[in-house]
């Protein structure tokens, strides 16, 4: 094994990728889709904050899951810098283009926690809406607790997760990016996209069932029914970002070898999934959260043309909201 001392020079090849002109306009593609998904995040978490039209566990996984996404977009930004700093300060020192695995810890670190802990947390949606569906009357009366606890055990099995990963790797490698998995712990990595890639489809699967159950029970209240269907909708998109996630990054890592450090720098800044994800998800936690909104106010301007009691007429409307 190489002294940690001992300088790694790139490649011809990796001079290669430095060199592109189509590389670096990909890296300043990268950053802008990053900095406008952080723009998005913030307005989704505000209005999620500021309204309250869906129950507050629900929001309470969404935020959460919002700073997972921001978590990585934040280190993903410094990445790209890196990389960017590189090709228009570097290049005419090759034996300084790598970087030491454990200086690039936390960026790698907080890559995999962002990406892993957008999985753990639709767990805790998943098993939120499994136990509001068969509690229907004691789960409401539960408020923010069932968000709390259910958050707070999945930011720690993240943890636990992205340690397990990095365990007993001293991290003594060389890589040419920040980004790129440390040799020794890419296996267990590996492991943990292979389970992923089934909760991934576990959990799209008992959200159909749940939404078909969901249907069945208020099949008589459409308003509450498109809400239902809405909540389903944004969950599966973000089930859906999960599993491209695990599905490309297997992928990629199979194929890597065989990639030319171009192509495969090429195909890592336009094709990696989460970047873009970190833009639809705050997009559809908005344009849903509208939907859901403009459907109670239609719905208790309709009942103001009805003819009955004022008790009647706030009943139905706090049951419309409370949905």
């Amino acid at each position: 094994m190489s002294s940690p001392e001992t300088p790694v020079c790139a490649s011809p090849q990796q001079m290669e990728m430095y060199n592109s002109h189509f590389y670096t306009c990909a890296l300043f593609f990268n950053l802008l889709i990053a900095f406008t998904s952080m723009t998005l995040i913030i307005m989704a978490i505000r209005k999620l904050l500021t309204e309250s039209i869906i129950n507050t566990s629900t929001r309470m996984f969404l935020i959460v899951g919002l700073l997972c996404c921001s978590l990585h977009q934040t280190a993903y930004i410094v990445l790209r810098v890196q990389v960017i700093f590189q090709i228009l300060f570097k290049l005419d020192q090759p034996c300084k283009l790598y970087y030491k695995a454990y200086d690039c810890k936390y960026v790698t670190f907080n890559l995999v926690a962002g990406n892993t802990g957008m999985i753990f947390i639709q767990s805790a949606m998943t098993i939120d809406r499994i136990l509001a569906t068969v509690f229907t009357n004691l789960w409401p009366k539960l408020k923010y607790w069932p968000g709390v606890i259910l958050s707070s055990f999945m930011i720690g099995c993240n943890y636990t997760n992205v340690q397990f990963i990095f365990w007993n790797d001293p991290l003594t490698d060389y890589v040419p990016t920040c980004g790129q998995f440390p040799p020794k712990s890419i296996g267990r990595f590996q492991n943990f996209l292979e389970i992923a890639l089934y909760m991934s489809l576990a959990h799209m699967v008992i959200n159909v069932i749940i939404l078909y159950v969901n249907v069945m029970q208020d099949r008589r209240q459409r308003v509450a029914l498109k809400s239902t269907q809405a909540i389903f909708f944004l969950s599966m998109s973000q089930f859906l970002s999960c599993f491209l996630y695990t599905i490309f990054t297997k992928l990629y890592l199979t194929l890597q070898p065989d990639m030319t450090p171009l192509q495969s720098g090429l195909t890592l800044a336009l094709t990696y999934t989460t970047p873009y994800a970190c833009i639809a998800i705050p997009s559809l936690i908005m344009v849903t959260l509208t939907f859901i909104r403009n459907q109670r106010h239609r719905s208790i301007n309709a009942l103001r043309s009805q003819t009955e009691t004022g008790d009647q007429y706030m009943q139905k409307i706090k049951k419309i909201w409370d949905r």
